[in-house]
């Protein structure tokens, strides 16, 4: 076969595994961004009402956040859903896409591994012992499970629904991917990530390309190297909000 027949099909290669690629964000994005809204314009909502009724003395304060407590009005119901979700939940694909690969063992303990850890992580972020919030809305256990709570169902939706897309046989219809990857646009602040998945993307197909980088890549040490990494990362969220909690108490 000579130089000129082979680029061609070489070409035709990477466009198919680009596309299939992209096909995969998309689905991932579009499942992500719907979990998105259900967890920040739903659940978010459910778990803030909870505290509110068990605290009413923090009903109409303000909150670190600057919203006022107790008030559920439709402009910040839909601020919650359209644009905190939207941004969550492509943020969240995004990372989804990046990490799955690194699960291990079975589908409930991937999905259980996956879910808690996420949960935990940014827990941590939200979980605070400064300003009012967690000062004021207790009992403090409920507060941090329920904020552990919210972004580790979010993820277990995720995966459970992207999961069972991507084993069919017959993979959802391009529009579907096409709107999950419009939402890379809409969340635009987000595109750097897209850029890294791609780079990254780029990377490991070039990787496979060689002897050397599929001898790379069989090598254990990479994902378990990962998985050190993310094991520490939760270590120190789960330290971190137990010195919270401690401070709270």
């Amino acid at each position: 076969m000579t130089t000129t027949e082979v680029e061609p099909r070489v070409s035709q290669v990477l466009r198919a595994d680009a596309r299939a690629a992209a096909r995969t964000l998309g689905t991932v994005t579009f499942v992500g961004v719907l979990a998105g809204w259900f967890t920040a314009g739903v659940l978010s909502r459910l778990a803030m009402f909870v505290l509110i009724e068990l605290n009413p003395g923090a009903d109409g304060l303000t909150s670190d956040d600057g919203f006022e407590m107790g008030r559920f009005t439709l402009s910040g119901s839909l601020n919650l859903l359209l644009l905190v979700g939207t941004l969550l939940g492509v943020l969240g694909a995004g990372v989804y896409v990046a990490l799955r690969r690194l699960a291990i063992g079975p589908a409930w303990f991937r999905v259980l591994s996956m879910s808690l850890g996420a949960g935990t992580v940014v827990g941590s972020q939200i979980i605070h012992a400064g300003g009012v919030d967690f000062a004021l809305l207790g009992p403090l256990w409920l507060a941090v499970a329920l904020f552990v709570a919210v972004p580790a169902v979010f993820v277990a939706l995720v995966a459970l629904v992207v999961e069972r897309l991507l084993a069919r046989e017959e993979p959802l219809p391009w529009s579907v991917a096409v709107l999950g990857l419009a939402a890379w646009v809409a969340a635009f602040p987000l595109l750097p990530l897209l850029a890294a998945l791609a780079a990254g993307w780029l990377t490991l197909r070039t990787l496979r390309g060689s002897e050397s980088g599929r001898r790379l890549l069989s090598s254990p040490i990479g994902p378990w190297g990962a998985r050190l990494v993310l094991a520490v990362v939760f270590a120190l969220a789960v330290v971190d909000i137990a010195r919270d909690v401690r401070v709270l108490t």
